[in-house]
């Protein structure tokens, strides 16, 4: 350069050099240092190729901030079409149109029958579309062509997942192994990185988790996540953290390798929680200490866990007289004014999840008064930028000593209560990590127990909230929540029948919440509360809903407890860390 600083062939071979180590800009400002008349026909080509590269960096910036608008007016407005036709089409297969998506790889087909970007895309369109058949056959001569020496990278990974879709695994995994020590000899660049991801991924999917982590190993060297493949655990897990500034090759990744490290490991967790919440003692009050002891670990394409919950419950004594207290047949009959209500027991669980499927069955704690089976199964998917899951499950109620556990009434010696909601749930999100965020559940329980009276709960919820600070690291939300439940009886009551949970026929609330999360190299903590208004109305019910538990002559049998509405303003805090 310094010899030959006019020199055409110098500055095309100097441009070309830039451009293909992804130094467009430089590789232009190079050509430009010599005026275009004095160019060369491939210094004409090679600039209008950077451009156009430029172009359609622009472009995907542009669409990347959520202007898809202006950046697909950018690229209908090249003259010369067919890179833009063809990144029109890929973004359409990003956006779950593969209609549109084929119909544009076959609009440029129709002018180049050979283009090899648009054989592929059209394959991939087949693909998405569902039609295997149709995709596989093409997949076959697109083999049978002749390619670049030494193998294309991007077109080779492309054809691997092609083949991976249509259930040729051996295929496709001989593929990717014929160009990964030609991806690991190569310059880092974003084309050997996205290869050894896509080569970890179909590994893994393949039931080869040990080679996944290799290669995802040697993604992150790849990526110039690391200057060399960590081998140290200690390495590896700190490379997969995300920063601020990654793009999206990194974040992927740093997420799959993290997703495939906790999916190899197996872990032992200990946690202690303690509730209280205020009522009538001997009742209604409740003071809850719960241990909870997990192993987790891996099984099949998923995850496995063993779960042991020793819980201790206690409800007080009663603070009335003898004839004062609502609980059992105490207010007709009497009870001893120093009546008091504890129980203690351990739960046993056991549970298998992966991506789509998730299911557990277990007990309620052991000792208590009414034990039986509790479990639950769901499937999630997507539909569109959605994500939801469907639920069919059976969960206590442990909103108090009555509904969770179940006692026995002082006088009678009846047991009654162990509540429990028997139902399916739909749930859904949205939440494309920008700034903003909705989610929404629907649900539909029978409630049932021992000796109390059956019920039948419907709830909405749903919600939105918008993210103040959204950093990889750090985040502030703040939100609006809204909730509608509907019960059909009121059974909240602890006369004998009764369940001892919240159950107004109609409730409604409206509630603000705000939260506030960081996470540093060895601790993460989280800070959150909510301002809220509810109504709820009650109707009137009987004292005792189930007349078969009554004794004979029981003076009240026939009570009636009077109904009403209520509305307030309540609050919430909370606070979360963890270190390690």
């Amino acid at each position: 350069m310094s010899r030959r600083p006019d020199d055409p062939e110098q500055l095309y071979a100097y441009a070309l050099y830039l451009s293909s180590s992804e130094r467009e800009a430089a590789a232009l400002a190079h050509l430009d240092t010599l005026p275009p008349a004095r160019w060369s026909a491939d210094m004409g080509e090679l600039a209008r190729r950077l451009e156009q590269d430029q172009m359609l960096a622009e472009a995907r910036r542009r669409r990347e901030q959520g202007d898809q608008a202006g950046a697909t007016a950018m690229l209908r407005a090249q003259p010369n079409g067919t890179r833009s036709e063809l990144t029109l089409a890929d973004w359409a297969l990003e956006d779950d149109d593969p209609e549109r998506a084929l119909a544009g790889y076959r609009a440029v087909l129709a002018r180049e029958p050979d283009n090899d970007e648009a054989l592929l895309g059209e394959v991939e369109a087949l693909i998405a579309i569902g039609e295997p058949v149709q995709a596989r056959r093409q997949l076959l001569g697109l083999d049978a062509a002749s390619e670049p020496q030494p193998p294309s990278l991007n077109r080779t990974r492309r054809m691997a997942n092609a083949w991976a879709a249509v259930g040729e695994w051996p295929r496709a995994e001989q593929l990717f192994q014929k160009v990964k020590f030609q991806a690991q000899q190569q310059a880092p660049s974003q084309e050997s990185a996205l290869l050894l991801r896509d080569a970890a991924r179909l590994a893994w999917q393949n039931g080869q988790p040990q080679q996944a982590m290799g290669d995802y190993r040697l993604a992150m060297a790849a990526g110039e996540l690391a200057e060399q493949p960590p081998t140290e655990n200690d390495d590896f897990t700190r490379l997969t953290r995300v920063n601020a500034d990654d793009d999206w090759l990194t974040r992927s990744i740093r997420a799959d390798a993290a997703d495939l490290y906790r999916q190899l490991d197996t872990t032992v967790t200990f946690e202690h929680d303690y509730q209280r919440s205020s009522g009538t003692g001997g009742y209604s009050d409740l003071t809850a200490h719960t241990g909870m002891l997990e192993l987790d670990t891996p099984l099949r394409d998923g995850r496995a866990f063993f779960r042991a919950d020793m819980v201790q419950l206690d409800a007080g004594s009663f603070d009335g007289g003898v004839y004062e207290e609502t609980f059992g047949t105490c207010r007709e009959v009497g009870c001893n004014d120093d009546y008091h209500q504890s129980a203690t027991g351990v739960s046993l669980g056991m549970g298998w999840r992966d991506e789509r499927w998730q299911g557990d069955i277990g007990t309620t704690p052991l000792g208590f008064e009414v034990v039986d089976w509790v479990g639950g199964l769901g499937y999630s998917g997507d539909w569109q930028d959605i994500g939801w899951t469907l639920t069919a499950s059976r969960r206590p109620l442990a909103s108090s000593l009555l509904s969770f556990g179940g006692t026995r009434d002082p006088n009678t010696g009846i047991s009654w209560g162990g509540v429990r909601a028997t139902g399916v749930s739909l749930s859904g999100s949205y939440d494309q990590g920008g700034a903003h965020g909705l989610w929404g559940d629907i649900s539909a329980s029978l409630l049932t127990g021992e000796n109390v009276a059956d019920n039948r709960r419907t709830r909405l919820m749903g919600g939105y909230y918008y993210k103040l600070v959204n950093q990889s690291h750090r985040r502030v939300s703040v939100g609006l929540n809204s909730m509608w439940w509907q019960y059909q009886k009121d059974l909240s009551g602890y006369s004998l029948g009764q369940g001892g949970y919240y159950s107004p026929q109609q409730y409604l609330s409206l509630a603000v919440p705000v939260n506030y999360r960081q996470r540093t190299d060895n601790w993460s903590w989280e800070l959150g509360g909510s301002v809220s208004w509810s109504r709820a109305v009650t109707e009137d019910q009987r004292r005792y809903p189930l007349a078969g538990l009554i004794p004979a002559g029981l003076p009240d049998a026939d009570a009636i407890e009077e109904g009403g509405s209520s509305s307030g303003f309540g609050y919430t805090l909370r606070a979360w860390w963890s270190g390690g």
